[in-house]
């Protein structure tokens, strides 16, 4: 935790009172994923779990001063996906070279490889950020790179 700026610390307790529910200075660890993604960071699901996150609500809650050394540790795994990784991924489907691929082959990747999404997920992702399909069935992928980057994340909107 120590590499944490004064800066950083600051960020992350603002981000975490507004998911303290009810301000008992604690938040729900059904929480944790959508906390780490709200200060910018993406882990996968599974990391989430690996460092106490929770599918239930009420199982779990953690203090600030347990998730600060956990935001740390997510702020410095080098293994999240950027911008450009992303796009380096995604070009090889671009055939045609001019920064478009078929929305079906989009939706195969979200389905098959890395951590797989379910159809609901994918049919929500491709509605909320894939934009519209050409005639041809393609889409311009770095619009929807962006897109999904920027969010907004729909479990973060869901009754709680």
């Amino acid at each position: 935790m120590a590499d944490l700026s004064s800066k950083d610390v600051e960020l992350a307790r603002e981000h975490f009172e507004i998911y303290d529910m009810c301000a008992e200075g604690k938040v729900d660890c059904a929480d944790l994923g959508s906390l780490l993604r709200s200060l910018d960071l993406r882990p996968t699901n599974a990391l989430v779990e690996k460092n106490g996150g929770t599918t239930k609500r009420g199982e779990k809650k953690m203090t600030l001063e347990e998730f600060l050394p956990i935001y740390s540790q997510i702020k410095k795994d080098k293994d999240m996906g950027t911008h450009a990784d992303f796009m380096e991924g995604l070009k090889v489907y671009d055939k045609a070279e001019n920064g478009q691929m078929m929305a079906a082959e989009l939706s195969h990747v979200m389905l098959s490889l890395g951590e797989r999404l379910n159809n609901d997920e994918v049919d929500e992702i491709m509605k909320a950020c894939a934009g519209q399909e050409d005639e041809e069935g393609f889409i311009k992928y770095e619009q929807f790179v962006k897109n999904v980057l920027a969010g907004p994340f729909p479990e973060e909107n869901k009754e709680k």
